[in-house]
């Protein structure tokens, strides 16, 4: 009985904690702090049209404002091996839209951070060919309707290049106004909806989530599971996931036994996850992002339930990791390259990049970077190598991204085309078991 009367008021404070995770100083993420200086390095060189490497320099942001926000100045970008047309001298402006208040809060926290972190560096290592990036960001408040507002204002203010929303649903909203525009612009949402069927100026800068999706079921597979349980929110991004998920399955030998649809702001999952430990699934993917993460995994361990719990790689964060605690071992989550960078080869490419930024982030703001973080990154590297290589007229940069080729960043290796605006490859996904609260690689992932 005291059980029952407790867990709404835990579960509520749980959720406080969680969209309350960007605040200063706090666990996950220390938005509010003030950052150090680390030693500034300069960056390998990043070519569009052969295998290269981001850029990854050291110097911190002063703290800033939480909304529409000019970035002090800032670091170095990848040395240009390709013709370069961008001016010397004035600025550049860039343009990005994330979630810094309502129930992505946490996420666009850590886009924020990022963004300040790297713009910096590379303004204070001398900028694009001499230019310095000028970064105005908006917060879309975790709203499709806002997310509106917000890249009019930025379109409005002649930014040259768009860092798009986490919030894959305030994706969705501002297509058709980026398109209009002609803006070229790099999501940080996962939704294969902004660019299927292509359009010409939106370029997905996550993973894309069929690739995620069928890695995850290629796992379970691998594991000798064929009925799962399927829980999504019903946000673009879950119910995306959730629909290619049911029609994907089959390929696998799969068989969706049971859904459960669940709001971003519900409190408790005990009735889904109920009817799924009575029925005779063998595992259980969850989509979605947010806090009900926490509360599903808390619950799921409460009521004691043995089957597999496996995650999509929103999951893939101290956002969620901390919270959730020893409840999380054990736990299967999908998740992209930077977030096992530790694990990684030598040889890995993209290992020195994921070292160096990590030690960066942590010294700029106490805490180590999500996934959100890294998909900042690799956004505003792929703009700097184009800006390098084209110059800065939105047409040119747009060009540029769509040429890229083999370029190497946190999360993997990029490839665009006028055909496939999706970056990332299955190579770089991998699946993931948290042991002792860490992300460890299982031996499923790099395309296999």
């Amino acid at each position: 009985m005291v059980r029952r009367l407790f867990l709404p008021l835990v579960t509520l404070l749980l959720v406080g904690f969680i969209l309350a995770g960007c605040g200063g100083g706090s666990a996950a993420t220390a938005t509010t702090a003030k950052p150090t200086t680390a030693a500034a390095t300069t960056a390998p060189a990043a070519p569009t049209t052969a295998p290269t490497t981001a850029a990854a320099v050291a110097t911190q942001p002063a703290a800033s404002s939480a909304s529409s926000t000019t970035a002090p100045a800032a670091t170095t970008a990848p040395a240009a091996t390709t013709s370069s047309a961008a001016a010397s001298g004035g600025t550049i402006k860039i343009g990005m839209i994330t979630s810094l208040t309502g129930p992505y809060n946490p996420l666009g926290g850590f886009n924020k951070q990022a963004a300040e972190l790297l713009v910096k560096q590379i303004n204070d290592a001398g900028g694009i060919n001499g230019a310095k990036i000028e970064l105005s960001i908006e917060d879309d408040t975790s709203n499709p309707s806002q997310a509106l507002t917000a890249v009019k204002k930025l379109i409005a203010s002649k930014v040259v290049a768009l860092i798009g929303p986490v919030f894959s649903s305030s994706c969705v909203a501002i297509l058709d106004e980026v398109e209009a525009a002609k803006i070229p612009m790099i999501t940080q949402c996962a939704a294969d909806s902004v660019v299927t069927p292509i359009r010409p100026h939106i370029f997905l800068g996550p993973q894309s989530t069929r690739i995620a999706a069928d890695q995850l079921l290629g796992y379970l597979k691998s594991e000798g599971k064929t009925k799962i349980a399927l829980m999504h929110d019903s946000t673009e991004y879950g119910s995306l996931g959730g629909s290619i998920i049911k029609a994907d399955a089959a390929k696998y030998g799969i068989t969706s036994v049971d859904e459960q649809l669940y709001e971003l702001t519900a409190t408790t999952f005990i009735p889904q996850l109920t009817k799924i430990k009575n029925g005779d699934a063998q595992a259980i993917i969850s989509w979605g992002s947010g806090a009900p993460a926490v509360i599903i995994t808390k619950e799921y361990r409460q009521l004691g339930i043995s089957i597999p719990l496996a995650f999509s790689g929103a999951q893939a964060s101290p956002l969620f990791l901390k919270p959730v605690g020893d409840a999380a071992n054990g736990l299967i989550i999908q998740c992209q390259l930077a977030p096992i960078g530790k694990y990684l080869p030598d040889s890995n490419p993209s290992k020195a990049l994921i070292t160096k930024f990590d030690a960066d982030f942590m010294a700029a703001y106490n805490t180590p970077p999500a996934q959100f973080a890294y998909n900042t990154y690799d956004a505003l590297q792929l703009f700097v190598a184009a800006i390098k290589k084209a110059g800065p007229d939105p047409a040119k940069i747009r060009d540029a991204v769509e040429q890229t080729n083999g370029f190497v960043s946190v999360d993997g290796t990029f490839n665009y085309s006028p055909t496939d605006h999706t970056g990332l490859g299955q190579e770089n996904i991998w699946i993931a078991q948290v042991t002792n609260g860490a992300l460890v690689p299982t031996k499923y992932g790099n395309g296999k």
